[in-house]
This record gives structure tokens, C-alpha cells and sequence, in this order.
């Protein structure tokens, strides 16, 4: 599910939080994730404290991390990977976001979790929360997230896993922050869904890519 309308989808999270919980005056995102993936998202509440969590994103002084499953066995030299993105629009006037000298510093921090046979499980921390970067920060370097439709190597995953078990292997796995009301500490783990980790086993256990 995406995290709101528009662009031909008629709802999103945030307009079923604001179905379910008609009695709150004030609903809204504090951040996005992409539709295709899981874990946590965080709703504010109240404006006042909607715009302390966003003044604290600037700053940096939210610290997510996620786990996904990249092709390949990722180097353990690259550790942090610095390249500006820019969003772009292809002939079909679909959004993308690619490399670009012009684009926006971004930075993502990468630290290997596992090795599979030819796949790696990660942990990546994005210092910067742009669209889409972790995706194409990883698929720059030739590792790109398993059953990632928009940059990853949708030829080469046609016959493996039936489609209907396929998703993206990322995961918004933990957060950290202070609480803008009393300062205090809010530190979430989100587990992994039994898809992710049907997925993660079978690769673990054969050669697939």
C-alpha cells in the first residue's frame, strides 16, 4: 500500500489512519517509504509536534536503519557510498531517480549483515533521506535490491520465485529519536514478514540468481 493518494491511487496509510481514527483532529506523515517497502512509518498527531519531527529529520537527529537482500556479494570496502540524485521523468513521464552531477548530496551507509550463496543481506542506513536512495545507491554499484521492479535486473529474476511470492527485499527495520514533547528516548524494531523471511531462507539455501 502506498503512504497517501494520488497519481491514479485513491488512497494510501495515511488515508486509512484518517478513516479509522476519525476522533483525531490532526493525522499526518512524518516520513515516506515506497509502496514496495515494509516496516516502520511514522504519523504525527499533532501539527506542532509534525513540525519539530521534521525540523529533527533536517538535523539529522533521526536515525533509521533498514535490511535488504542485494544481488551479489557487496564489497566490504564500500562502506558509504556518496552520489547525488535527481529525479527524473522517462517517455512515459513515470518518475525515476538517477546519478547525476545536478542531482541532490546523498549519502548511505552500508554494512554487511550475511553472505548467501551469490546475494548479500544488509544493513543500510540512509544519512540523507532522498527518493528512492537506497535503490539506486545500491544498484550503482551493481548490487541491486532483490525484486526491485524500477532498478534492479528484472531479466534475470523472471524465472526465479514464483511471481506471486515476489517483493522487494527492503525493510524498514529500526528507528531512533527523541520524543519532541519530553525528549524522551523512542527506539522501534519492526520484525520481518513471513514473505521476507520465506525469501530470505530460500536464498540462503540455493544458488537462485
Amino acid at each position: 500500500m502506498a503512504v497517501h493518494g494520488g497519481s491514479g491511487i485513491n488512497y494510501g496509510v495515511i488515508e486509512v489512519f484518517r478513516k479509522i481514527r476519525q476522533e483525531l483532529e490532526f493525522l499526518e506523515l512524518v516520513h515516506r517509504i515506497d509502496k514496495e517497502t515494509s516496516g516502520i512509518l511514522i504519523i504525527a498527531k499533532k501539527r506542532s509536534i509534525l513540525k519539530k519531527m521534521h525540523e529533527n529529520l533536517r538535523k539529522k537527529l533521526i536515525h533509521k536503519e533498514y535490511l535488504a537482500l542485494l544481488h551479489g556479494h557487496w564489497s566490504k570496502k564500500n562502506t558509504v557510498v556518496n552520489l547525488p540524485l535527481l529525479k527524473k521523468k522517462n517517455d512515459h513521464q513515470k518518475k525515476k531517480v538517477c546519478v547525476h552531477k545536478n542531482g541532490k548530496p546523498s549519502t548511505t551507509r552500508f554494512k554487511i549483515f550475511q553472505y548467501f550463496y551469490n546475494t548479500t543481506l544488509m544493513s543500510i542506513i540512509p544519512v540523507t533521506g532522498r527518493t528512492h536512495q537506497i535503490r539506486v545507491h545500491a544498484s550503482q554499484f551493481g548490487h541491486p535490491v532483490v525484486f526491485d521492479q524500477k532498478y534492479g535486473n528484472v531479466k534475470k529474476e523472471k524465472n526465479i520465485i514464483d511471481k506471486k511470492d515476489r517483493r522487494l527485499l527492503l525493510h524498514a527495520y529500526k528507528i531512533f529519536f527523541y520524543h519532541p514533547l519530553n525528549n524522551e528516548k523512542i527506539f522501534i524494531t519492526a520484525k520481518l514478514d513471513k514473505k521476507f523471511k520465506k525469501l530470505l531462507k530460500i536464498f540462503s539455501k540455493k544458488k537462485y540468481i
